[in-house]
């Protein structure tokens, strides 16, 4: 009986070591910038099984197998890595990336220079944004998510509809990219992309120098870039999220699933984004609810030897409201908005030595917008006496050439040409005025104008030269021809706009030592006036615009000067800028409510802007940055719009095992001198609160935004809003 009792617990204690599958997983670790990592402890926390990666960043554990197996990553040089391997994915090697603590030390920049460059390298001022930072501070629409990058600003009165600008450069002097596809807009000021959910979004490259010489008119202020998701590891994944909150009601949810098998790649995409009027703490403020819906796709076929990529982007906004100080008399909002965007790209990696770049891409679109006129608002016999609606739409479409090609190690030429065009597009006008009863006295039809066309065809060339010791000389040239027409009022007699521009560009980096760069460069940029500004006379959110067909097209002169110093653990950079534009199209007040364009003579921008990281221990990040800018014209000395007060943004932000906090805040200095359509405002200051815990497939987090629920506006804009007061917002996502 004993000998029987000895076998029995021998072989409980024994049996699950024989039975157990043990899987010998091997891999690397490498850094965002491909390069390997050693020295890093590669972790089970479950088993307390460990290695360290060797000189090339390999690794071998013997695990135990399970569903999912999760390995921890540390190294002190980079952010602690979580990774959730599913059990098929141990039998072939798994390549595990980590962050440096600096991102900078091997952020790559594409939109600069139209090929990837190290941010170090190129001589102009560049922030990338990448998905795992959009997600750790969550915003309704893009807009939103480029608060947080440096000389980045909001504009409008409030709401979902505001853009982004860049060094107080808006109103289509910031072109706006999705893959390397132009976004347009007849909107005055500008495209927002809001329609692109920030959930499909991989990265964005904010260029705050100016490139016409490779993007042509409306790069005039810089770039703004977004780089869509892509499928990338082998096998069927997905992503589940959701969230809510408590301001306005916001609701937001998608799902999102991607896969790899070899060469073929996919990903594929449906979010949604809604919310209410919100409140300020001096009340409701009236259409401010929005609603968006969309879809994203592609299909990618990638070999060493090329890359075919399509995709399509489906955009739905559904009552967009446009919240102004005349809400509760004239009510505006876009019941509408429809953006269809095709694309598709063609990569040959090796043609001749060099790489050749093709890509097309359309994107029919249309934008309606209402606004009541609410007679007696207010009082008991409210009605309304007019409802106004207009619609714009056009078919944007483009293609692209570039081919790039070294020339020894030191030397490499980029050229090509890139067309844009619109087409179809036009305007119409409603507009309904009604008595006390409700019946209709008069209805007004018009057709600001049809038959619109814009046809931008340019050449470029540029060659980078690295054969200097510690110094990377760029240079480039550019030709464009554009020509615009429509029909005003509809009528058959057609007016045009023609111009040829030429542009360039001539910039120098030189490394000081390992840490320290310095650079700079001088361009010569333009934008033509859009088919909006030139032909159309109507309604818009904001009241009435009368058209100017005879506006001449922007020109400038620009300078940046710019030092880094970039450690493993501490990052810095000050960066300077002097714009000089001639015929700066600008906002002139007619009426109340009613406004025109006027091109202001010899305008100036300049400013700084600094920005500082710094990780004094794992897990804990310290950072910030201040923008200063100034815009006047040279000759009455007036101060131009749009130009953003001074800021100041700080936070810092803890992590350890997957719990993060993050506690930032942001002071505006007052605006005493508003430009010529502006209002002063006085200073605000802001608090916002993170709190996320990720745990193997799980994640959840809570913000708290406006903390102190400060009532300020944001913008000197005459018709701007209070922003929101406090807002908590709840988040959930699984990923599988």
């Amino acid at each position: 009986m004993k000998r029987m009792i000895v076998l029995i617990v021998t072989f409980i204690f024994i049996a699950p070591v024989f039975g157990a599958d043990v899987v010998a997983v091997h891999g690397t670790v490498a850094s965002t910038g491909g390069k390997p990592v050693s020295g890093a402890v590669v972790l089970q926390r479950e088993s307390g099984l460990k290695t360290t990666t060797g000189e090339d960043g390999s690794f071998s554990l013997e695990l135990e197998r399970s569903g999912r197996t999760v390995l921890e990553v540390i190294h002190p040089d980079y952010s602690d890595g979580l990774f959730l391997l599913p059990a098929k994915s141990l039998d072939r090697p798994v390549r595990l990336t980590l962050a440096p603590l600096i991102q900078q030390n091997e952020e790559v920049v594409v939109t600069a220079l139209r090929y990837p460059e190290p941010t170090a390298r190129i001589p102009a001022a560049a922030t990338v944004l990448s998905s795992v930072s959009l997600g750790d501070a969550p915003a309704a629409n893009l807009t939103g998510a480029l608060e947080r990058a440096i000389g980045v600003a909001p504009l409008g009165t409030g709401g979902f509809s505001m853009v982004p600008t860049i060094r107080g450069m808006a109103r289509n002097r910031i072109l706006i990219l999705i893959d390397n596809a132009r976004i347009a807009s007849d909107r005055r000021t500008g495209p927002s992309a809001s329609f692109v959910s920030v959930e499909d979004i991989d990265r964005v490259e904010v260029l705050r120098s100016p490139s016409s010489i490779f993007y042509g008119s409306d790069a005039i202020g810089g770039v703004i870039h977004i780089f869509t998701k892509s499928g990338r590891e082998e096998g069927i994944h997905g992503t589940v999220h959701a969230g809510y909150g408590t301001n306005g009601a916001h609701a937001e949810y998608g799902l999102a699933l991607s896969g790899k098998s070899g060469p073929f790649s996919f990903y594929l995409s449906g979010q949604n984004n809604k919310a209410g009027t919100y409140d300020s703490p001096d009340g409701e403020v009236g259409q401010s609810q929005y609603g968006q819906t969309g879809f994203f796709g592609r299909a990618a076929y990638e070999t060493e030897a090329r890359r075919v990529d399509l995709s399509f982007l489906l955009g739905r906004g559904t009552d967009i409201g446009k919240p102004a100080k005349n809400t509760p008399t004239k009510p505006t909002w876009y019941p509408r908005e429809n953006q269809n965007l095709a694309q598709l790209h063609w990569i040959e990696k090796n043609v001749g030595g060099g790489e050749l770049s093709v890509m097309a891409y359309a994107n029919p679109n249309f934008l309606e917008t209402r606004t009541d006129t609410i007679t007696g608002a207010g009082g008991p016999g409210a009605y309304i006496s007019k409802k106004a609606y207009a619609k714009t739409e056009s078919t944007e479409y483009g293609a692209q050439l570039s081919f790039t090609k070294p020339l020894g190690g030191d030397f490499r030429l980029t050229g090509g040409a890139d067309f844009f065009g619109r087409t179809n597009a036009g305007a119409i006008n409603n507009e309904t005025s009604y008595d006390a009863s409700g019946n209709v006295k008069k209805i007004l039809e018009e057709t600001p104008y049809a038959g619109g066309r814009r046809r931008d065809l340019g050449f470029y060339l540029s060659a980078d030269y690295a054969g200097i010791r510690n110094v990377d000389l760029i240079a480039g040239l550019r030709f464009d021809t554009v020509r615009q027409s429509a029909r005003p009022g509809g009528k058959p007699d057609e007016l045009a706009s023609n111009l040829n521009a030429a542009t360039g560009f001539f910039g120098a980096s030189m490394r000081l030592t390992d840490r320290w760069t310095i650079f700079a460069n001088v361009s010569r940029a333009y934008r033509t006036p859009g088919l909006g500004e030139l032909f159309y006379s109507g309604i818009t959110g904001r009241g009435v615009i009368i058209a100017k067909p005879d506006l001449l097209p922007e020109t400038s002169l620009n300078g940046d000067v710019g030092v880094r110093y970039v450690g493993k653990r501490f990052f810095v950079g000050l960066y300077g800028f002097l714009y000089g534009i001639d015929d700066l199209i600008d906002r002139l007040l007619v009426a109340p409510g009613v406004y025109s364009y006027l091109n202001v003579e010899d305008a100036r921008i300049s400013g700084f802007e600094l920005e500082a990281e710094w990780c004094p221990a794992a897990g804990w990040r310290i950072f910030g940055q201040c923008a200063a800018l100034e815009g006047r014209s040279r000759a009455t000395g007036d101060p131009v719009n749009d130009i953003p007060p001074f800021r100041v943004q700080v936070g810092s932000r803890f992590l350890w095992r997957g719990l993060s906090l993050e506690v930032s805040g942001s002071y505006q200095a007052p605006k005493d001198r508003p430009g010529g359509a502006e209002i002063a405002i006085p200073a605000y200051h802001y608090i916002q609160a993170r709190l996320g815990y990720d745990f193997r497939s799980v994640g959840i987090f809570a913000v708290v935004k406006n903390a102190l629920n400060a009532a300020y506006f944001g913008r000197p804009d005459p018709d701007g809003v209070y922003e929101p007061g406090r807002n908590i917002l709840f988040g959930a996502r699984y990923s599988f």
